[in-house]
This record gives structure tokens, sequence and C-alpha cells, in this order.
């Protein structure tokens, strides 16, 4: 009878193992304890009119962005992570038209933020979040003249985040995502005193590639 039952539980054992082989088990979804790595990149929209010199100016037209990101989750629901972005705007309109020597300005600012993210079905495949994160951005602001020269305006203070993502899994490793951001940054320094504004604000829209291990 003993040598029935181990037979028995060696036939099933062996079974079980030649059924994983042929039925993998996909671990999709997200866990407590994984980490993630994210490369991001889209375009994004500045916000249009400012003020300089008595005039209606425009810092820049829709542009580019590019970043990236280290997360760890806390549990399914909740990650925690750092960003890093950087976003370049389109040249801004020539200012000064008629006169002898007009000018535009070119606008990039970074930000370097701690996130925070709410996931929503974390055990499917294809998920929801929100995406909040606050730290520290830096704004340059440089006016480019038809004469060859050029003035920069610099400023780095508190930046904020939110936005909103969609992302699914490749396989147990790879993700891919879409992700709109709206980012809120405070100026000071030369770039408030210049163009008369406490903070400034963009949108970004964007798609993602992440490894997660």
């Amino acid at each position: 009878m003993k040598k029935l039952f181990l037979l028995g539980t060696l036939l099933f054992a062996f079974s079980a193992v030649s059924a994983q082989n042929y039925y993998p088990v996909n671990d999709y979804g997200l866990r407590a304890g994984t980490s993630r790595f994210e490369l991001h990149g889209g375009m994004v929209l500045p916000q249009s009119s400012w003020n300089h010199n008595g005039q209606t100016v425009d810092l820049g037209n829709t542009g580019w962005t590019a970043g990236l990101g280290f997360y760890r989750s806390l549990t399914s629901v909740l990650t925690l992570g750092i960003d890093g972005n950087y976003a370049q705007f389109g040249d801004g309109d020539k200012m000064n038209e008629g006169t002898s020597n007009e000018s535009y300005y070119r606008t990039g600012a970074a930000t370097g933020l701690v996130v925070g993210r709410i996931n929503f079905f974390p055990r499917h495949s294809t998920r929801l979040y929100i995406p909040v994160g606050v730290g520290v951005g830096h704004i340059f602001v440089r006016e480019n003249k038809d004469d060859g020269s050029h003035q920069t305006f610099n400023s780095t203070d508190l930046a904020g985040m939110a936005g909103l993502g969609l992302e699914f899994d490749m396989d147990e490793s790879w993700l891919l995502g879409v992700e709109g951001r709206y980012y809120y940054m405070r100026t000071r320094s030369d770039v408030k005193d210049a163009f008369g504004k406490g903070h400034m604000h963009y949108t970004e829209i964007l798609l993602k590639i992440g490894f997660r291990f």
C-alpha cells in the first residue's frame, strides 16, 4: 500500500510539473516588494502668455520632453519613487516686430521629484494610476536677439506634478503606457523679476516603457 501511495504521489508531481511546462502561469499585475525602471518621452504644451518690458510675450510653443524614473511597490496599490524630467519648449514668437533688433525666447524646465502613485486594478495586466509628485524645479529663459546677443534668466524653486496614466504588461517584466502630466513650478530671482509671474505651468503627454524586477 505504501509503495502504491508513493508511486501515485510521484506520478502526480510529475504531471503537475509537466502541466506547468505546457501551460505557464504569467505573473502579470503589480506585487508588493517589486521595483521598476521607466523611460518616458513625448511633447510638452506650455502656457502661452507672460509679460516682459511692457509686452505680452510667448516663452515657447509645443516642444519635446524626456525623463526617467525608479519606483518601488510598497503594496500592490501604492508605489513610491523618484522621477527626473526635462522639457524643452519650442521657440517662442518673435517680439519687437518692425524694429531693427527683434528677439525670441527659448525656454526649458527640469524637475527632480519624489513621486507617489495610486494604482487601480493592480492585479490586472491593464491598469489605471494617478501619479503625484513634489520636489525641485529649475527654469531657464533665454532671450535671443537678431544681432547675435542674448540674455538668460534662471529660477530654481518648488515644483509639483499631478497626472493620470494607463499602462499594460507586455510580459512578466516589460510594460508600456501612456501618461498625461500637469506641472506647476514657482519662480523666483531674475525670472520672476523679468516676467512678473510667481509661477509657471505646463502639460506633458508621454509614452513610456518600463522594466520590472
